[in-house]
């Protein structure tokens, strides 16, 4: 146990001692200022100036508890303590002076004792206490009591922005026990230059970083964080933060907003927060219609395919806190369905969940479940989204993405779900790999079977890439950086749409409530406004500088060159389709060509044909037929347009109605 630990007192002895205090400065007050007022034999026999300095303590004791000079704790001592110091001194001096006054028609206590004891009085009681806090902020009890041992080397750290956050931030920093060195403060306005903070000086302007650099380096005490402390910066500026810190290899973090956080333990440091990739999207938050996503779910069964997966899981998430009355998960893969599960059982224990291992390519025990469970609405997130591995892999992508979307839309249309949302992908627009024409397929079948005049409305809610999903480009760029680097990138002028999962289910929630609720026309896409598309090159940048370190310096990037059916940049809509507005923030909707229903159904048989003789080319070449801007940049492209042939699998053997669940789709 550290000496500084013994030392500690209860909470009660600290303010018996505060008390105790209070009263004794009390009486030193109108003993020294009657000795200065009368001579020292005045003092020592008469009678009279010891009554009146018994009678002042006494008042003193009674009257302070009035200001609640003790309720608080001296650490956190403020002008308010100052004013409250103030306002006893001066009505305990007042009231003594009447009462003196009344008894002794004012003799044995002239006026300069009065001034002298009410001054007096306000050094006495506000002094230690002011001197108690900046001894706790300064730290000087621990540096006093634990000499000798080894303590870990404080942070250097440098503030951006002269604003509250960062007076509560400096306020809590010096109180508690663990406080980091701060360096001083940066701000971008000029009026702001060599302003201070409790001490701390603004140093300068972003720009004039290098120079902070390189004097805090010779003062010993090198810059190993800067704090953002601004809580409504945009996120250009952000960059521009990040960018400036990158070459000094100095982390970013940012405050959380202290004054709204409602409670700051002064015994803890305030945990600054690193700044993500999804605080430099540029992004802003769409508010939810929850009026109409209420309507669509609440009370309802909801079932979910792909439940698991990245997006599936979040949908099942959003739409669980609109207590729906039933949510079916369904997923291919076990351990994600048990992980999804459990995450329901903790976050709402409420919900009846019906979990089931099910692959959307078994088109009769999806109707079989379907028809068991009779779901309202049906959110279908599952699919095989990997790019160059469907590629490699096409029949398994098509019978996935393809027959399998099919097989759960007539599951839906059978148990007469009321809805149907489909979750596609900006690659289904003029697509070059296997993988977006197979979503561009599904989207068409839904887009007739919305056209059919049947009782389910059959909706498709198309957007780009999303942060963090499972096979998604920031993990890989993580765990590369994790290593040491590279960081790879396939092209340096490569584009794709960012925004993050939560986003993203929120507005495919946000789709199919205004898509039912709203009577909207039929056979229409939703397309999610994803902004900007960014720089893949940029992002690797963005976050290796956000990690501290250089890009290109520290850490290097290597271009690998374009994979398999891999475009140079993405689309929301193709050529042959309109674009509108929907009246709601961040959802618009794709006009396009519409196929035959029965011409659809025809090509899809084809498709099964295909696929169940392991045919590759012949079940490619059909999907060319459904989806005629399907341009193949991959290992198909020479054979189909050459008309050579690809080596032909041999045909699986009869269903039994098992299947390797191991080997089911992923999910969105």
């Amino acid at each position: 146990m550290s000496r500084s630990s013994r030392l500690k007192l209860p909470r009660g002895s600290l303010r018996s001692f505060g008390i105790v205090h209070d009263v004794l400065v009390a009486a030193l007050a109108i003993t020294l200022s009657l000795a200065l007022a009368f001579d020292t034999y005045a003092l020592t026999h008469s009678w009279q100036i010891w009554a009146m300095i018994g009678g002042f303590t006494a008042l003193s004791a009674a009257m302070f508890p009035l200001f609640s000079l003790n309720s608080g704790a001296w650490r956190y001592a403020s002008l308010l303590d100052v004013v409250s110091i103030v306002k006893a001194a001066t009505a305990i001096n007042v009231v003594f002076l009447i009462a003196n006054f009344i008894l002794f028609r004012g003799d044995y206590f002239p006026r300069s004792a009065f001034i002298m004891t009410w001054f007096i009085m306000i050094v006495g009681l506000g002094g230690p206490r002011l001197a108690y806090r900046l001894y706790k902020e300064r730290g000087l009890s621990e540096r006093f009591f634990e000499t000798g041992v080894s303590q870990a080397r404080p942070q250097h750290i440098l503030l951006y922005g002269f604003t509250d956050n960062a007076d509560l931030f400096i306020r809590n920093a010096r109180r508690s026990h663990a406080s980091p060195h701060i360096v001083g403060l940066l701000d971008p306005l000029s009026k702001n230059r060599r302003r201070q903070i409790h001490g701390l000086r603004v140093l300068g302007s972003l720009s004039d970083l290098p120079d902070v650099v390189q004097q805090a380096e010779h003062g010993a005490t090198p810059i190993t964080q800067l704090i953002v402390t601004q809580t409504t910066i945009s996120p250009a500026d952000l960059s521009r933060v990040v960018e400036a810190a990158a070459p000094f290899q100095i982390a970013v973090k940012r405050l959380p907003d202290i004054s709204r956080a409602g409670g700051v333990d002064a015994d803890k440091p305030i945990e600054a927060l690193p700044v993500s990739l999804e605080d430099l999207l540029g992004r802003n938050e769409v508010e939810l219609d929850t009026a109409e996503v209420a309507r669509l779910i609440r009370g309802r069964c909801i079932a979910v395919t792909g439940a698991g997966g990245s997006i599936g899981s979040e949908l099942v998430n959003q739409i669980a806190a609109f207590e729906p009355g039933r949510m079916i998960l369904v997923d291919a893969n076990e351990f994600n369905l048990y992980s999804i599960g459990k995450r329901m059982e903790v976050n709402h224990p409420t919900v009846e969940v019906v979990e089931r291992i099910v692959d959307v390519r078994q088109a009769g025990r999806v109707a079989r479940l379907f028809a068991e469970w009779r779901p309202d609405v049906i959110f279908h997130a599952a699919a095989l989204k990997h790019v160059p591995i469907v590629e490699d892999n096409p029949i398994e992508g098509i019978e996935t993405n393809l027959l399998g979307s099919r097989n759960v839309a007539d599951a839906a249309l059978k148990c007469g779900a009321e809805a149907f949302v489909m979750v596609s992908t900006d690659k289904a627009v003029n697509p070059t790999n296997v993988m977006g024409a197979t979503k561009r397929a599904a989207e068409a079948y839904c887009q007739a079977l919305d056209l059919a005049g049947s009782p389910t409305r059959f909706m498709t809610v198309r957007f780009g890439n999303v942060m963090g999903s499972a096979g998604s480009v920031i993990p890989l760029f993580q765990a590369q950086l994790a290593r040491g680097g590279p960081l790879t990138v396939t092209h340096p002028d490569i584009t794709r749409f960012f925004m993050t999962i939560p986003e993203a289910s929120r507005l495919i929630l946000h789709a199919a409530g205004h898509g039912l609720g709203a009577g909207a026309a039929e056979g229409q896409i939703f397309v999610l406004d994803m902004g900007e598309p960014i720089r893949i090159a940029e992002l690797a940048e963005r976050l290796i500088q956000l990690a501290g370190l250089r890009p290109h310096i520290d850490i290097p990037i290597e271009v690998t060159g374009l994979r398999k059916g891999e475009k140079l940049y993405e689309e929301l809509f193709g050529e042959g389709e309109t674009r509108e507005k929907t009246g709601r923030a961040g959802l618009l909707i794709a006009r396009s060509r519409v196929s035959d229903l029965d011409l659809l159904r025809q090509r899809f048989a084809e498709a099964e044909d295909a696929v169940r003789e392991g045919d590759a080319l012949r079940a490619v070449d059909v999907l060319r037929r459904i989806v005629p801007e399907f341009t193949p940049l991959g290992a198909l492209a020479r054979p189909l347009i050459e008309g050579e042939a690809l080596p032909r699998l041999p045909p699986p053997p009869a269903e039994d109605g098992l299947q390797d669940q191991g080997s089911g789709p992923a999910a969105n």
